[in-house]
């Protein structure tokens, strides 16, 4: 765990960029490639790959950001420097502290921690709001171990906000009809966290949640990636089929409000079968002590 000190000649040249002040969420929705585009030509790393996210990504991050944040939030698990830009120049009335893995370059501070063992650096009770998308997916140890975090840092009553990609969307119902991996993100990549290591339903992602003190306010799909093409037939599968055609979008999204605080992480059986996260035995053992032996 660390803290990373902001790059202040990035955040220089941004905040000087004229064409980055004063927008709006509809200005920055119309203006949407131009805007990613000179925002992270201010970077010195990684400009085209950062830019082609933030496409991928408009959908929610549109949505995200049109949402209203007050108070001190917590944004877990973002490592988006154009996300944390304009939700800090859209919600002048938040603060936003973020925990992420060290990214090339970040204009703000942020926190390195491993949210999946490390404890976050902030007292009990201390934000008003947290932010958790596209984060959980890619967690493969104890995620209950983040869960718990975020209820001790909240204050009673708080809000989380959370999406992830939807395990049983109407593209994976595809997938499945055209022989392709419904998991878009199953590859073997580098580092281990890269890849989507566990999907989502409704029930479950709600379930992690209530067994950690949260009540659930809301809990739908929306489509926020863009992938999915209307076709009437499937749309008559489902309907003849499924009673959940509500929950067949793209991106599952709930919100939740601590109503009550936890003692300890909870393994809840029909997530963690064993009742305790991921343990460092059999084959990755051997692997860890192979690759970090120095000979």
């Amino acid at each position: 765990m660390k803290l990373i000190e902001p790059n202040t000649a990035l955040l220089d040249r941004v905040n000087g960029d004229a064409e980055l002040q004063g927008l709006t969420v509809e200005s920055l929705g119309a203006r949407y490639e131009e805007i990613s585009a000179r925002f992270h030509s201010h970077f010195t790393v990684d400009q085209a790959h950062q830019h082609e996210n933030a496409l991928f990504h408009k959908i929610r991050y549109l949505e995200l950001l049109s949402r209203p944040w007050r108070g001190r939030i917590l944004d877990v698990g973002n490592d988006k420097p154009f996300l944390t830009y304009f939700l800090r120049a859209l919600n002048p009335d938040a603060s936003f502290n973020v925990i992420s893995n060290e990214i090339p370059e970040s204009p703000f501070p942020l926190h390195e921690v491993d949210i999946e063992i490390e404890a976050f650096p902030f007292e009990e009770g201390t934000f008003d709001g947290v932010i958790f998308t596209e984060v959980v997916e890619h967690l493969w140890r104890n995620p209950s171990w983040c869960v718990a975090e975020m209820n001790r840092v909240l204050k009673q009553g708080a809000t989380a906000f959370v999406t992830t990609p939807n395990a049983c969307d109407r593209h994976s119902l595809v997938c499945i009809l055209w022989q392709a991996n419904p998991n878009q993100r199953s590859g073997y990549y580098a580092t281990l966290e890269s890849g989507h290591l566990h999907l989502w339903t409704v029930e479950l992602l709600s379930n992690l949640f209530k067994a950690h003190g949260f009540t659930i306010t809301a809990a739908e799909t929306k489509n926020l990636y863009g992938h999915t093409k209307p076709d009437a037939n499937i749309e008559e599968f489902i309907a003849r089929i499924s009673p959940y055609a509500a929950l067949m979008n793209e991106a599952i999204v709930i919100e939740a409000t601590k109503s009550s605080p936890i003692a300890a992480a909870v393994y809840p059986p029909e997530i963690f079968p064993d009742q305790r996260p991921v343990q460092f035995q059999g084959a990755i053992v051997g692997f860890a002590e192979r690759a970090m032996r120095k000979d």
